[in-house]
């Protein structure tokens, strides 16, 4: 049920990734130079991995 609720913000969007990775950065008191860096770091990845390639590599880490 929650699932259904919630389908269309649980579609995947590179944007949204970006947007929070920047929320995420903001809490940590990044300045803008370092969200800089960050975004187009894993902007950058969006070439290489696939979504599913990314998932894996988040539930094999210890974060």
């Amino acid at each position: 049920m929650v699932w259904e609720s919630q389908s269309s913000e649980s579609e995947w969007s590179n944007n949204a990734c970006l947007g929070y990775a920047i929320l995420g950065a903001k809490k940590l008191g990044y300045d803008d130079e370092q969200i800089e860096d960050l975004v187009r770091a894993i902007y950058r990845e969006f070439d290489f991995k696939t979504v599913d390639e990314a998932k894996d590599t988040y539930n094999q880490s210890s974060y």
